[in-house]
């Protein structure tokens, strides 16, 4: 079963934690001397930082197939719209409308102010 947007970010927060205690950790390690722990604790922190950029990444799909579905289901909709719909927070919206854009899988009106997005023919 995939994993709820909610649990993604709590795995966000967590793992962000991780990797700063861990950045701390190597820094402290790497002034202490040579050791073992000094060999493991990048390699763990490199880890800590794929595990985030991945849950980044889930986040960030998960985001535009919501406002996919949102744009499918309704047809057009302004930000606004989208986000209460879709049950995402206008930022969110608004940075995936640009993935989305830049990919050519919806198109915006030309109205600069409150663009009407839709998905592309």
């Amino acid at each position: 079963m995939p994993a709820s947007r909610r649990q993604l970010r709590r795995a966000a927060l967590a793992t962000a934690a991780t990797t700063a205690a861990l950045a701390a950790a190597t820094v402290i390690l790497a002034l202490s001397g040579p050791g073992r722990a000094t060999a493991i604790a990048p390699v763990a922190l490199a880890a800590s930082v794929l595990t985030l950029y991945w849950i980044s990444l889930s986040l960030d799909a998960d985001a535009d197939g919501a406002v996919l579905g949102w744009l499918d289901q309704h047809g057009e909709g302004r930000i606004d719209q989208i986000a209460a719909g879709a049950a995402l927070r206008p930022a969110t919206v608004r940075l995936s409308l640009v993935r989305l854009a830049r990919s050519r899988a919806v198109t915006a009106s030309n109205d600069e102010q409150n663009p009407v997005y839709r998905l592309a023919d």
